[in-house]
């Protein structure tokens, strides 16, 4: 049989693109934001080399830190939304899908269908992931190298 589009899944489709543009939009932007993190750290530590006279202080440390920080933040920022309009797009698709059924019985099929995100998610841990999912450890791993850079630079291990 044929489908046809109603009203509702027209407009469910056109909410659908636009969610799916803000999707691939916050995407770049995280994509962006790394590149920018590497960048500014590449300018940011020699710089402060350099002003501190050749020699290690602690304003590089704590400005790696608070760049680190920031970046994660921005780019959480990020990944949260990006998963927020993933979920709407599911719940749209789902509304079409079940708009379209032929029987009038609706199943967990229907309800659990996974078109862009698993249904296993759920926003309670939304901003969990979104702080530790694999795009962002790397954050996590330039703190600890500049935790413990910065503990043997406290140790006069290193100057």
């Amino acid at each position: 049989m044929e489908y046809k589009k109603s009203l509702e899944d027209e407009i469910d489709w056109k909410i659908i693109d636009q969610l799916h543009s803000a999707t691939a939009s916050f995407s770049s932007t995280s994509l962006e934001l790394k590149k920018l993190f590497f960048v500014l750290i590449g300018i940011a530590v020699p710089s402060l080399i350099k002003l501190a006279g050749d020699k290690l202080d602690l304003s590089l440390f704590i400005t790696l830190y608070i760049i680190t920080i920031t970046f994660w933040y921005l780019d959480s920022f990020t990944y949260f939304f990006q998963d927020k309009l993933r979920e709407k797009m599911d719940k749209r698709f789902n509304e079409i899908k079940t708009r379209n059924k032929k029987e009038t019985i609706i199943t967990n099929d229907i309800i659990n269908s996974e078109y862009t995100i698993e249904s296993i998610r759920t926003s309670k841990d939304r901003i969990w992931r979104s702080i530790s999912n694999s795009s962002m450890r790397f954050y996590f791993v330039l703190l600890i190298i500049n935790t413990g850079l910065l503990i043997l630079f406290l140790m006069h291990l290193i100057k």
